[in-house]
Parts: structure tokens; sequence; C-alpha cells
């Protein structure tokens, strides 16, 4: 069985999945369990007052989606990956449905978060390319109008996977199923729900299609296109920038005083602008790099299963433990992306992280506790968290 699969997909394929299946259980759970507790610090940081805008608005709405498909991932993963029980208690018609609720909400989850950081991009864009129409077009009442769109259009979007599985039952004896022999010592038959794909290659071709071309690399070339023209249009800006700057320090009827004065200004300025072009371009380039990594992988092998219908079970289901935990690590860094890009998102996770361990220490006093003055000067000039 091993060679065969191997022979329609990469060589080793079948021990790798062997190998690692053993893994994904454990590695899914401490994954989920720590992006979990970073999306909930994302959400909390994003959503306070003085972080309202626009583009928080769409990262704490990609934060929403993210741990709900973690929180969701962990019970899932106990009950595929992790042995805790007979195998063939795992296998009744409650944890048919739950297996078939998580291919359905995963999916649908993780769509709605890759639609809200394409929006994002376009978002960033505009705020670069069009500043004189970004109030008006990425209005509180526009950014709310897409976040809710996204959550309500995508599951129609996912709709067609619904259709892609079916439970069916097994009557399983001792000898009849060696996959659950080892657990059936009950000196009666039993009956076992499994999820399967279904039998009309028709259908599940189809649905291979608008899966890896709709909610796979669709999104991806969007927010490649997008994400290329804006790091083109701050490289752009940021030389504009520096030619005005060089051609208003020198003035030949100003003062000498005067320009000194002009020139130390203008390069601590530029200096500021240059650092903030950097940080924001590396960030780009962070996330379209963990996105690519993750979306274009999954709708290549999703497209080459609908051009072979054959191939999802001999080669894509090999990776598909494998594409889940790059999936959730994508999710579960983000995180340490605004810390080290956002100097404000560390600020305020500063204030709050203190408030709370002061709260803890000293209950009788925690109503009192504000942010104090030495930390407000150094956030307040940095109005916007980056993605």
């Amino acid at each position: 069985m091993a060679n065969v699969t191997d022979a329609n997909c990469v060589p080793g394929a079948t021990n790798f999945n062997r190998a690692y299946s053993r893994l994904h259980g454990y590695i899914a759970i401490v994954i989920c369990i720590i992006g979990s507790a970073t999306n909930s610090i994302n959400i909390a940081v994003l959503s306070r007052r003085e972080m309202a805008t626009s583009t928080n608005s769409i990262l704490t709405g990609l934060a929403v989606a993210d741990l709900l498909v973690m929180l969701e991932y962990i019970p899932y993963a106990l009950h595929m990956n992790i042995k805790i029980g007979p195998q063939v208690n795992k296998n009744t018609y409650a944890w048919a449905v739950f297996v078939y609720f998580h291919s359905i909400f995963s999916q649908t989850f993780h769509t709605i978060s890759i639609w809200l950081a394409v929006t994002l991009a376009v978002w960033r864009y505009i705020a670069i390319a069009f500043p004189q129409k970004n109030r008006t077009w990425c209005s509180k009442r526009n950014t709310t109008l897409a976040i809710v769109s996204a959550y309500v259009i995508c599951p129609f979007l996912c709709l067609p996977i619904y259709f892609a599985m079916n439970i069916v039952p097994n009557e399983v004896t001792p000898h009849n199923n060696s996959e659950f022999a080892e657990d059936l010592s009950l000196p009666h038959n039993r009956t076992v729900y499994v999820l399967e794909m279904s039998k009309n290659k028709e259908l599940v071709t189809a649905i291979m299609w608008i899966y890896s071309v709709i909610l796979k690399l669709v999104p991806s070339i969007a927010l490649s296109v997008l994400s290329t023209c804006l790091i083109s249009k701050l490289t752009t800006t940021e030389r504009r920038r520096q030619k005005l700057l060089k051609r208003s320090i020198i003035g030949p009827n100003e003062p000498e005083k005067q320009q000194c004065l002009a020139t130390s200004l203008a390069e601590e300025a530029s200096a500021r602008r240059t650092s903030r072009t950097d940080r924001t371009t590396r960030m780009l380039l962070a996330v379209l790099g963990l996105f690519l990594s993750t979306e274009v992988p999954q709708g290549l092998l999703g497209l080459a299963s609908a051009l072979a219908p054959d191939f999802f079970k001999n080669c894509y289901s090999m990776f598909g433990d494998l594409m889940d935990v790059l999936a959730l690590f994508t999710s579960s860094v983000n995180f340490v992306l605004y810390c080290s890009m956002s100097r404000q998102f560390r600020c305020t996770f500063a204030r709050l992280a203190r408030r709370m361990v002061y709260a803890a220490e000293e209950p009788a006093k925690g109503a009192k506790l504000e942010p104090t003055t030495q930390d407000l000067p150094a956030c307040l000039n940095h109005n916007n968290t980056t993605k």
C-alpha cells in the first residue's frame, strides 16, 4: 500500500505521514494553547479605545477568527491524534458529527481570516497611495461593513464543503477490521461511523476547484499583488520625501543659524520616517511570507486534486496534518509581529499588563491605577499599529 501511494506522490510520503501523525496532536495542541493566549491578548490590546483605528479593527476581526479556529482545534486534536480511550469509542455517531462540523468550521473561519488579510492590504494601500481619500474610503462605517461582510459571505463561499463528505456507518468485528480489532473485546458486533469523501467524483472535483481557486489561490494572488504594490509605493514615497528634504535644506537667503536648525530637524524627521517605513516593509514581507507559505501549497495541492481526483487520497491526505499545523502556527505568531513592529502596541500591552498585575496584587487600589504620564509621550507618537 505504501509503495502504491508513494508512486502517486513524492517518495516517502507514507512513511512521513505515519511518523508525523504520532507527533501532530501534541504539536498542534501546544500551538493552539499558545496561539489562543496570544490572540486573546491581541483582541484585548487592539480593542482598547486608544488603539481605535480602521486597521486595528480589521486586525481585531482577524484575531477573533484565528482564536475560534484554535479553540475548536484543541478537542479535534485530542480526539483524532491522541489516544485517550478505546479507538472504537472515538467512532461513535456523535464524534463523526463533530469531525464533520470541524471540517466545515475550521475552513470557514480560516477563509474569513484570509479575506480579512486581503481587506487589510487594501486598506493600507489606500492609506499610502490615496491619503486624501483615506478618511472617506476607510471610514469606521466602511471598515465595519467590510469585517461583517467577511463573516457573512465566507460561510457561503465554503458552502460546497458541506456536500463533499458523508458520515458512513460500518459494522465492525474483531475479524473484519484490523483498525479496531485491538479495541474490540466485546462479544457482539459494533457499528462505527466514519467520515468519507462523497462517491460522486464530479461533485468532489467541482468542490476541489472551488476550494483551490476561490478559497486559496485567488486571495493568495490578491494579497501578493497588493502587498507588492504597497511596498513599492512606500519605497517610492520615501525616496520622494528625501529628495524634497534635500532641496528644502538648501536656502541661499536663509541665515546660517536657521539653516543648521532646519537641517537638523529635517534629518531627524527623515530618520523617523525611514525607520517607520523599514518596519512596515519588514512586517509586510513577514506577513506575506507566512501567508504564502501556508495558502499557496494548499491551493496547489487542491488544484492537483481537482485535475486528478485520486491525488487527494494518494498524496494530499499524506500532508494534511502538516498543512494544518503550519496554518495554526501562522495564526499564532501575529502577536510577535505586532510587538516587534509597533511601538504603540507594545506600550498599550505593557500598560494593560501592569494594570492587571497591580490589580491582582492590590485589589483595593486596582480601580485607581491609571497609565502614568511617563508612558504616554512615547506611545502617542505612534497612532497606527501595522500588520
